[in-house]
């Protein structure tokens, strides 16, 4: 048994590309019957192949500079992204430490409110019972 033909690949298996290596391989006539002007086309034939792959290559290094650059991009958007969400928790938790401070605040005001009613209630009661007894000891007079 012999092993699987080894392709461009080196996996031991035969892709296209490789594949067509082999046909043009036998579809060519051998260089001693080529003439010179055959030799010469099939010298441009192997240049523009050539020169169409390395184009090819081209495309794709760009592709992927193109693609590294997106990625960055995408990197220093999702960097912002965290320095937003941490600002906002910040005034999240700055807001809810000022909002407690407020309601401790109006529960403090609310009882200096009571205490106010109340001695203001005193002080009515008080005047008005000083101005009865006024009245009580100007009418026994």
């Amino acid at each position: 048994l012999q092993p699987p033909a080894e392709g461009k690949s080196g996996n031991g298996y035969l892709f296209e590309d490789d594949e067509q290596a082999i046909d043009d391989h036998f579809q060519r006539p051998p260089a001693s019957r080529m003439t010179q002007q055959q030799l010469l086309l099939f010298e441009e034939e192997n240049t523009r192949v050539a020169q169409h792959r390395e184009q090819e290559v081209t495309k794709i290094v760009k592709s992927i500079y193109d693609l590294n650059d997106i990625f960055k991009d995408l990197g220093h958007m999702v960097q912002e992204q965290g320095t937003v969400l941490d600002r906002i928790d910040y005034n999240v938790e700055q807001t809810q430490t000022r909002v407690s401070e407020g309601l401790r605040q109006l529960h403090k005001a609310e009882m200096y409110q009571r205490k106010n009613r109340k001695m203001c209630v005193i002080l009515v009661l008080a005047a008005v019972t000083f101005f009865m007894l006024l009245l009580l000891i100007l009418t026994k007079l």
